[in-house]
């Protein structure tokens, strides 16, 4: 499923427990990833601030925005090999 920012999509609520058991990332580097803009930002409970969530849909927007990077990296990767076969 391709997640964007006009899509209506049930969006659940994840622990931070969720957040790690989902994308194989430590607790510590979701929250470094978070303070430098690289990963989805929690979000507070309204009654109970301090307690976070994620929203299921951010995480996998950001999932489906690494595996697009990595595949873009493989490809340079491949097109190199290629050109350095090509030139040997």
């Amino acid at each position: 499923m391709i997640l964007d920012e006009r899509s209506v999509v049930h969006a659940e609520f994840w622990s931070l427990k969720r957040v790690v058991e989902v994308t194989g990332v430590s607790k510590t580097e979701v929250y470094r990833q978070m303070n430098l803009g690289l990963f989805p930002k929690s979000n507070g409970y309204r009654d109970t601030p301090k307690k976070r969530f994620w929203l299921s849909n951010d995480i996998k927007r950001w999932q489906q925005e690494q595996f697009a990077k990595r595949r873009t990296e493989i490809d340079a990767e491949i097109d190199n090999d290629f050109d350095d076969l090509l030139n040997s």
